[in-house]
């Protein structure tokens, strides 16, 4: 019996040739897609992460901006406090200074501002 021999040509070897690039354009193509999806997970787990930390900060603005606007009430209310008190006081000292003036003329004592 005669072992067959197997005889490669030139054409085989551009076949082989060519199957091979094909395994490893095919596992380039597999790496880039598992590349790029890595990628677009993590751009996604980061945008999902600046969302949360905006909602925060949003909300702390909001309670700066809250508790803003209540001190600025306050401040309000003091200040027509204050106002009221400088009015009073200063109502106070013109009737008490009027009402010595007058006294002091009706018991025949000068005025201050040299009228009796």
């Amino acid at each position: 019996m005669a072992v067959p021999i197997f005889m490669i040509d030139s054409k085989d070897i551009l076949f082989i040739v060519l199957a091979f690039c094909a395994l490893w354009f095919t596992a380039f193509v597999c790496w880039l897609i598992w590349q790029m999806a890595t990628l677009l997970r993590r751009a996604n787990e980061t945008v999902s992460d600046a969302r949360v930390k905006l909602g925060r900060l949003e909300e702390a603005l909001g309670s700066m901006r809250s508790r803003f606007e209540q001190a600025v009430c306050g401040a309000g209310i003091v200040t027509e406090a204050a106002k009221r008190v400088v009015e009073y006081v200063s109502e106070r000292r013109g009737r008490g200074h009027d009402a010595t003036e007058e006294e002091g003329v009706h018991r025949g004592k000068k005025s201050p501002k040299g009228h009796a």
